[in-house]
């Protein structure tokens, strides 16, 4: 063992007097007590929500006062690069928490205020146990810590940390760890956490689970809960990107807050409807702000939408399909869409009206969403109906009707010179539409031919009242 610096833990009871691990006979000659920082009393205050969502995702943020001197303290190790281990600020007062670090775990505590959860008070006391020489042997650190919450006293624990030099020999150590029985305490492997010692609600689960495998015979609440969990952590792997100042580009939250706008209507069949409006509604409040704030001027829907995530990870709000194996439902789902597709496709003629040639995008890129959202299950047949889509959802585009023109009307105001380019430019735009859509229309027999080939089955006959909502979602989002 020589050449490594061992470490020994110990708990012991509160009271407990101190070990006697003076023994000349194996060169523990005598302790010598450290100062500074190795011996001081503390008093820690820990700040969080009421629900502990700080603590519970492995964020610490506290004021502490040692030696009179008061300081900021956050640590989230498990969050590292965006969020800092150990960052300490000693400006502010106790009750003018630093902006930075407000700033840093505002997406972990969202809406709620956040307010003193617990006070800890620790004395710790720092020894040294030298040899006849003053040589170095080991390292003790005796921490003596008291729990209050709401006034109360709910814990008192000591915790004594042994660090053998690396020459230290097999029998002092067996003595050191006698000297600890002796009192009482037992030796364990690692003392409990902070949330342990301060109980519920700090010991429940993180709000952020992160990504996680996925079982190919998963059902769809297993699989709604994967993909908001997955969704969950990629916005707010942007969210900190942001906050923390790797980044300035807000079309990283952008592109994260319209990927959940596509998984929501994808699985518009299944979610409650009342909740998933809901949140799409949040998500539009959103959307428009992010081109004129940064992320620290970000309005409180953005933090409904990651609250709703939350709850959208923990407890899916499915209906009755949510047991159901995910792979076959979701494949269900892309052969409805994909035959409602091919009807209105199939029925388009260049005399079509505007709002035909709309319908059939809004399917069309329904498909692709909800193949997308199928491609994440493994499902080979829907990653390519998605590829397949890609360039006729792209003609579908240029055959749109651009939003707010439409046929010139005389204005009182226009002279005739500006009546006639207003014509001129109407109709040039008009043919060019025309031109679109007389190559969609020659097209698509190619392109369902081959689209016909991905579907596995046709849909069953359950799926009829699927295949109705369907054409009312479209009628919605148009």
């Amino acid at each position: 063992m020589a050449g490594k610096t061992r470490v020994l833990r110990f708990a012991l009871p509160y009271g407990a007097t101190n070990p006697v691990v003076v023994n000349p006979e194996l060169g523990l000659d005598k302790v010598v007590r450290r100062g500074g920082g190795h011996s001081a009393a503390t008093d820690v205050t820990l700040l969080d929500s009421a629900d502990h969502r700080l603590l519970r995702a492995g964020i610490v943020l506290a004021h502490r006062v040692s030696e009179g001197l008061g300081e900021w303290f956050l640590d989230a190790p498990g969050w590292q690069p965006w969020l800092p281990a150990g960052m300490v600020d000693q400006h502010g007062a106790v009750d003018e928490l630093p902006e930075q670090m407000a700033r840093l775990v505002h997406p972990f505590r969202r809406s709620a205020p956040l307010g003193p959860v617990a006070a800890l008070g620790r004395r710790r006391t720092g020894w040294l146990l030298v040899d006849a020489e003053g040589a170095t042997v080991a390292r003790l650190r005796d921490d003596q810590i008291t729990i209050r919450r709401g006034g109360v006293t709910t814990a008192r624990y000591r915790e004594v940390t042994v660090k053998l030099e690396p020459g230290a020999t097999r029998a002092q150590r067996q003595h050191l760890c006698d000297a600890m029985l002796d009192i009482g305490g037992a030796r364990v492997e690692s003392f409990p956490s902070l949330p342990a010692r301060i109980g519920p609600p700090a010991t429940g689960l993180s709000d952020f689970r992160g990504p996680y495998e996925l079982g190919e015979d998963s059902t769809l609440e297993a699989f709604v809960s994967w993909l908001f969990a997955r969704r969950l952590d990629t916005m707010m792997r942007a969210d900190l990107a942001l906050r923390s100042g790797e980044s300035t580009d807000m079309d990283l939250l952008r592109e994260q807050l319209a990927g959940l706008r596509g998984e929501l209507r994808s699985l518009s069949f299944a979610l409650e409807p009342a909740w998933r409006e809901r949140v799409e509604h949040e998500i539009e409040l959103v959307l428009p702000t992010l081109a004129s704030r940064t992320i620290g001027q970000l309005p409180e829907d953005y933090f409904n939408v990651i609250d709703s995530l939350v709850l959208g990870v923990r407890a899916p709000k499915l209906g009755n399909l949510s047991q159901h194996r995910a792979v076959e439902v979701l494949d269900d789902q892309v052969v409805l869409g994909a035959t409602l597709l091919f009807d209105r496709a199939h029925s388009l003629t260049l005399s079509s009206g505007d709002e035909r040639w709309a319908a059939t995008l809004t399917a069309a890129r329904r498909v692709v969403t909800m193949a997308h959202t199928a491609a994440l299950l493994g499902e080979k047949r829907a990653r390519k109906l998605e590829e397949r889509l890609d360039e006729s959802i792209s003609l579908l585009e240029h055959c749109q009707m651009p939003p707010g023109l439409d046929e010139p009307h005389l204005e009182l105001d226009w002279d005739a010179a500006t009546a006639f380019q207003e014509g001129r430019r109407f109709e040039r735009g008009r043919q060019e539409r025309m031109g679109w859509r007389g190559r969609f229309i020659e097209t698509w027999p190619e392109v369902e031919k081959r689209l016909r080939k991905l579907r596995r089955k046709k849909p069953e006959t359950r799926g009829h009242r699927n295949h109705e909502h369907e054409h009312e979602h479209d009628r919605g989002q148009q």
